[in-house]
């Protein structure tokens, strides 16, 4: 597998989410950066409110949102921690370990009705899983994997890439939006992306010479 030595890349390989103190430490930190800037605001209100500057509010407005986006973080990431614990365990539940896990936003662009959080990787293909359901929501058999390559959109006028594009043999293709390690609420950056796909073409390269060896794929229609 392909960028193996890469500590985030063996996490998602193990199924093993990242210690949270390293995380929270972070987010006191950004709060506490938040909390001094509104307090410096404060102590400054008269000189910002007579400032002939263009933007004399961008300062206090940024400590605002610092402010803000600890508590928050923490409040989401709690609860998509708690989320991810409810896959891996059906994961585990289910059979032997995969080769790889593919935590995703439930944002990305696919045609299932209960949308996945986590997709797994094995000898058979790709499995799509939801907390609410004891087996995989969707299976992709590597005979039905044509392709992966980078999504892409325009963003601000700009073409940027956005998650994972896996074209089907039969049927639409899929796009994942991968997040960057389990128990994150966020997407993952161009870069983690970009590493990603290979990781997935990699995989392919490896496993896919069992293919035909299992159970068929399941579409939508199917549940």
């Amino acid at each position: 597998m392909q960028y193996a030595g890469e500590r985030w890349v063996q996490r998602l390989r193990d199924g093993v989410p990242p210690k949270r103190w390293p995380f929270l430490v972070g987010l006191v930190v950004v709060t506490l950066v938040g909390a001094v800037g509104l307090w410096l605001t404060v102590l400054h209100l008269d000189d910002i409110v007579r400032s002939e500057a263009r933007r004399p509010w961008s300062g206090p407005l940024l400590s605002a949102l610092l402010f803000a986006f600890g508590p928050v973080a923490a409040v989401l990431s709690w609860l998509r921690g708690r989320r991810d614990r409810r896959v891996l365990a059906r994961i585990r539940a289910h059979g032997p370990a995969p080769a790889f896990h593919l935590p995703v936003l439930r944002s990305g662009l696919h045609a299932l009705d209960d949308p996945p959080e986590m997709w797994t990787v094995d000898s058979v293909g790709l499995h799509a899983w939801s907390p609410e359901w004891p087996d995989p929501v969707f299976d992709l058999v590597w005979d039905d994997v044509a392709s992966i390559d980078l999504a892409s959109q325009d963003v601000r006028g700009q073409r940027a890439d956005v998650g994972i594009l896996v074209g089907r043999v039969a049927g639409s293709a899929l796009v994942l939006r991968p997040r960057p390690t389990i128990g994150r609420p966020f997407g993952a950056s161009a870069t983690k992306l970009h590493i990603t796909m290979e990781v997935l073409r990699s995989l392919q390269r490896e496993l896919g010479s069992h293919r035909g060896t299992a159970r068929p794929g399941r579409t939508p229609a199917d549940r």
